[in-house]
């Protein structure tokens, strides 16, 4: 039996409603997760088989555990359920559909990093002389600012980029979402098949959804459709989300919608500067609830950027006494500033985590020359792995010889390199590696023969991969070469700390970073007028101001310096941000 006594009145009413569809507009702190996978356990009670449902998240962190309070509540049967992001929704449907959609089953994905890298090779190639971001633009269909001869450079090198992502059995990060979209879309056979797999679909933050996403939940036409989000930290703009679609569907009379607004996580001072600052702006209306009493919030104003973080560094050794224990956070709206307090804060002692794509375990070269190996014994056609452990074996000469054999003679890049005179111990070696992958007995194990066998040295991206491992093993998810390629691709693999955070150290993030966690204690640096707010829409910088202040549980101060220092030498006088006035906290 689900246990369904801890709901409130207005979770139970999002828990237990009867209508197919349902938006459930959650406020921070109002208990979303367990709305809604006692949701999905709801449905199970009620015969409906995890396999039919599809949970939409929009980061890997949130659909594990997600998925995991899921199996808690309904046992092994939740392991059946598709509960990731939604590019990793799209990864699936084109393996699955890959002949029909123009692919092999054995595809890769190109991440950012790899696709500025093969746009700067077709500008060099191609001669063309406008700046690489003039071809993104023009491949998100941004093309309102640019010229004549702009759009046509753009578009000869926008089509280059495009074929040499075919030629290479690749997708980009963006076209994942964009090839599943047009095939629900125009594809009636892929459509019905999904359409009678998915009949119940959950989206989880709704509001970070961009109009491509939502135009696959619509033509997915899902029986019952409930989605969960909180138009008030809609923080993902600048990335294509339309807070329009949130906003919209709480004025469509087809959607039945449920406010949570009861807060469990802060005190009231808290919540009510919260509140204060929020209805600046246009948005539903919802209102958090309080009833934890706290200390006020706290604002002090240093004399300098650098002062703001020296102040803080009595306050922090005292919370991380054993007898006080809180968790701390310290939130800035720029990646700079955390950098600048985190030098402060080493030099004094004080013990402090930030979390950057820098951690990433699979940044680092010798890392990239194991994917590099994973790949392309998954996909030979993957040009830029094979030209990388094509490069580490055999060298620069015999490499730049083959490239030109393969534009001299048309051929592909893997083509090119076994007509070389030289490349017969090289294509050997690949092949032992291949063998090697494919009997191991799992990924970690194939990883480690081939690490040992090439002579790579990543201890720290082995050791992501038998917690990726685990993790899987753990969800009821596959763990395969191709799952791990797709786990790297598909996001930051560094993660955020863990709900039981460490209370002897201080955590340093930007705001956007922090969003979905939580601290006793947080202090947001940097309040100024042109720092936070930030540039950008105003509305959305609110919003973010609005996710900063919600992470604290029980203590938030807030800090101005009187002068910014520069860093570089110089320095600047501030005014107080206006977010300062807006939420009465000064």
């Amino acid at each position: 039996m689900i246990d369904y006594s801890g709901l409130n009145p207005e979770q139970r009413e999002a828990v237990f409603s009867d209508r197919q569809r349902i938006l459930c507009l959650a406020g921070a702190g109002t208990g979303k997760t367990q709305v809604l996978t006692r949701r999905i356990a709801r449905l199970w009670e009620q015969g409906i088989n995890p396999e039919n449902m599809l949970a939409l998240t929009f980061t890997r962190a949130a659909g594990a555990e997600m998925k995991e309070r899921v199996i808690g509540l309904i046992g092994p049967d939740g392991k059946k359920l598709f509960c990731n992001t939604f590019h990793a929704f799209c990864v699936e449907v084109i393996r699955e559909n890959a002949v029909q959609l123009g692919y092999y089953p054995n595809f890769s994905i190109y991440d950012q990093w790899e696709c500025a890298e093969i746009l700067k090779a077709v500008l060099h190639d191609l001669r063309i002389k406008i700046p690489a971001s003039r071809v993104t633009d023009f491949i998100s269909g941004k093309t309102e600012n640019m010229n004549a001869v702009d759009l046509k450079q753009a578009e000869r090198a926008a089509n280059e980029f495009r074929y040499r992502l075919r030629r290479s059995n690749a997708i980009d990060f963006d076209g994942l979402i964009s090839t599943v979209k047009k095939a629900i879309a125009e594809d009636p056979v892929i459509n019905a098949k999904l359409g009678a797999r998915y009949r119940h679909v959950f989206v989880d933050e709704f509001q970070d959804t961009d109009s491509e996403q939502w135009e696959i939940v619509k033509n997915l036409r899902p029986e019952n459709l409930f989605v969960v989000g909180d138009d008030f930290q809609a923080i993902y703009g600048f990335r294509g989300s339309d807070i329009s679609i949130i906003l919209s569907l709480a004025d469509d009379p087809e959607f039945h919608t449920v406010k949570l607004e009861r807060n469990y996580r802060s005190t009231e001072p808290i919540i009510e500067a919260a509140n204060t600052l929020i209805k600046h702006n246009t948005q539903t209306e919802k209102k958090l609830i309080s009833e934890k009493h706290g200390e006020p919030v706290g604002f002090w104003e240093p004399e300098d950027d650098k002062t703001e973080i020296t102040d803080l560094i009595a306050r922090l050794k005292r919370n991380q006494e054993p007898a006080i224990a809180r968790t701390t956070a310290i939130l800035a709206r720029t990646n700079k500033q955390l950098e600048n307090a985190k030098i402060i804060l080493t030099a004094n002692g004080v013990p402090c985590e930030t979390k950057s794509s820098a951690e990433n375990p699979f940044s680092g070269k010798e890392a990239k020359e194991l994917l590099a190996w994973i790949t392309a014994i998954e996909n030979p056609e993957d040009e830029d792995a094979m030209r990388r452990i094509a490069l580490a074996y055999m060298g620069e000469i015999a490499v730049t010889k083959a490239e030109r054999m393969q534009f001299g003679d048309g051929l592909t890049f893997y083509v090119a390199l076994k007509e070389l005179d030289d490349s017969g111990e090289f294509f050997e070696f690949y092949g032992q590696m291949a063998e090697m992958m494919i009997a191991a007995d799992d990924t970690l194990t194939g990883a480690a023969q081939v690490c040992e066998h090439a002579k790579i040295d990543c201890p720290a991206a082995l050791n992501a991969i038998a917690a990726w491992q685990a993790k899987q093993a753990e969800l009821g998810e596959y763990a395969t070469p191709a799952d791990l390629l797709e786990y790297v691709r598909l996001a930051d693999v560094t993660s955020k700390p863990e709900k039981e955070r460490d209370a002897s150290k201080t955590y340093l993030m930007t705001v956007h970073g922090s969003k979905g966690l939580e601290f006793d204690e947080v202090y947001i640096i940097g309040a100024a007028q042109g720092v936070f707010p930030n540039r950008g829409d105003l509305q959305e910088e609110r919003r973010l101001f609005y996710v900063a202040v919600t992470r604290a549980r029980e203590y938030l101060h807030v800090s101005c310096p009187r002068n910014l220092s520069g860093w570089g030498g110089g320095g600047k006088h501030t005014e107080h941000s206006q977010f300062l006035k807006e939420s009465g906290i000064v």
